[in-house]
């Protein structure tokens, strides 16, 4: 199995941030924010600056980081193992009393997915996952990466699609649009959510 490199880049014309396979530079794609033609390149970042203030960040964070861990071994000592059934879908919680769920939406790390689809792009040939995901937490959650697994109709591996946004405010939804780039693409499913720290 080959690991696929992923590249963040952005729209050229709205700025609009988006993940493509490092094999996929330098194609023209319509961008998944704007609906305008865009090159697929690289974004370039700079170098975060060290100040004397990283030195309490990382402080508070660190004594931020401790607190929690302490919070989350209490209410796991104090909680069982919880499962709810709703719909079709079995949610399991292990240190977090369980609540009802849509059958239609996944929720994982803080976030609710709503039911996602591959979606023809209207009047061109491309190919997107698109859906609703909505931030849970009380706090804003920075550089969120979206990953759905293709597969064809014989439901064989036919790559990944991804989108990343650079921020979500608490209790508000991203509509995402993750590029396919397969076209023998005839299924998603969701695999994963990151969000960097």
């Amino acid at each position: 199995m080959s690991i696929t490199n992923f590249l963040k880049g952005e729209c050229s014309h709205c700025a609009g941030h988006f993940e493509f396979p490092a094999s996929a530079a330098g194609q023209i794609i319509v961008c998944p924010h704007c609906g305008r033609q865009t090159e697929l390149v690289a974004a370039v970042t700079e170098p975060k600056s060290a100040g004397p203030w990283n030195i309490s960040s990382v402080t508070v964070m660190a004594i931020l980081i401790a607190v929690i861990g302490l919070a989350m071994a209490a209410l796991f000592l104090n909680q069982h193992t919880h499962a709810v059934v709703s719909g079709e879908k079995i949610v399991s919680t292990s240190s977090i009393t369980a609540t009802t769920v849509p059958a239609d939406e996944i929720n994982t790390n803080e976030f609710a997915i709503a039911s996602f689809k591959l979606e023809h792009a209207t009047g061109s040939s491309l190919f997107y996952v698109t859906g609703k995901l909505r931030n849970l937490a009380g706090r804003q959650r920075f550089g969120i990466k979206l990953t759905f697994d293709l597969f064809d109709a014989n439901n064989m591996s036919a790559g990944k699609a991804t989108d990343y946004h650079q921020m979500i405010e608490p209790h508000t939804d991203w509509t995402f649009k993750a590029l396919v780039l397969d076209s023998k693409a005839a299924t998603a499913r969701f695999n994963l959510i990151r969000e960097e720290q």
